[in-house]
């Protein structure tokens, strides 16, 4: 009779191999359960802000506000914090005229966002290492959207919408959407152009060919793609969508028009329209 109570070297081994085996099994699908969960978080912070922008619009004649200053006024872009920073710059305090609709807290950063910064966040361009990588915001404004300020005044010839009685298609007119820290660019090495500027203020500003702001491309793809996924978009309605920045055309072409398509909300570029 076997007097010893303890595990033999085998029966460990195989408790060992049979954790390691569930562990194997399961930490792709927990990982795979938090990403879910933060993409359902970033859709609704987008939501919010849709719902904040119909209470600005419906205070104020159904004009836009200017995307660049709707939640931080130009008083507050200084030398020391400069816009290349915008995004992570906790020292600036928020004060611009969609702010009082949108104070809610933990509504401004997407929780995967949040997650690149912290491995990513330093590398984007002019980077200034005094500022620490906080994200406050990760959202952007369609810049199609209003009729500028009064130091930017935008002319009617670049498309602009001043209201909501021009926007013809609300359903397919991008409201708010998701950028890249990083840009996506040939010259870079990438295999298409999409974009020559990342993200570092809330003017979202699409030019032809690849060569403004774009959606990001972080949703839904592992960490060593992150160009290949998809981004969230808030739409004029209030609807929340899944878009990619580019398919398989436009890698024929060398670059992708779709971010400046949903700024418009149109299949096909306005003639004559280059900026």
């Amino acid at each position: 009779m076997r007097k010893n109570k303890g595990f033999t070297l085998v029966e460990l081994l195989v408790v060992i191999a049979i954790i390691a085996l569930l562990m194997a099994i399961l930490i792709p699908s927990l990982s795979k359960a938090r990403l879910q969960a933060q993409l359902i978080v970033c859709k609704s912070n987008l939501r919010n802000y849709g719902l904040a922008g119909t209470m600005f619009l419906e205070a104020n004649d159904n004009k836009f506000p200017f995307p660049l200053t709707c939640v931080y006024s130009r008083a507050t872009f200084t030398a020391e914090h400069p816009w290349e920073c915008r995004w992570h710059d906790a020292g600036v305090a928020p004060d611009g005229p969609l702010w009082p609709y949108l104070s809610a807290k933990g509504v401004h950063s997407c929780p995967t966002f949040a997650s690149i910064a912290r491995t990513r966040g330093a590398n984007h361009a002019l980077h200034q290492p005094n500022i620490p990588i906080k994200p406050t915001f990760t959202y952007t404004m369609n810049g199609r959207l209003s009729a500028g300020d009064s130091i930017s005044p935008l002319a009617d010839s670049m498309g602009q919408m001043i209201d909501l009685g021009q926007v013809k298609h609300p359903a397919r007119v991008l409201f708010f959407t998701e950028e890249n820290i990083w840009i996506i660019h040939k010259s870079n090495g990438d295999t298409i152009s999409l974009s020559k500027y990342g993200l570092n203020d809330m003017y979202f500003g699409t030019i032809k060919y690849g060569n403004g702001d774009c959606i990001a491309t972080f949703h839904k793809a592992n960490d060593s793609k992150l160009n290949t996924g998809v981004s969230n978009v808030l739409f004029i309605d209030g609807h929340v969508s899944e878009e990619k920045a580019y398919d398989k055309e436009d890698i024929a072409l060398g670059y992708s028009d779709k971010s400046m398509k949903l700024t418009f909300g149109v299949d096909e570029l306005i003639h004559g329209i280059n900026y």
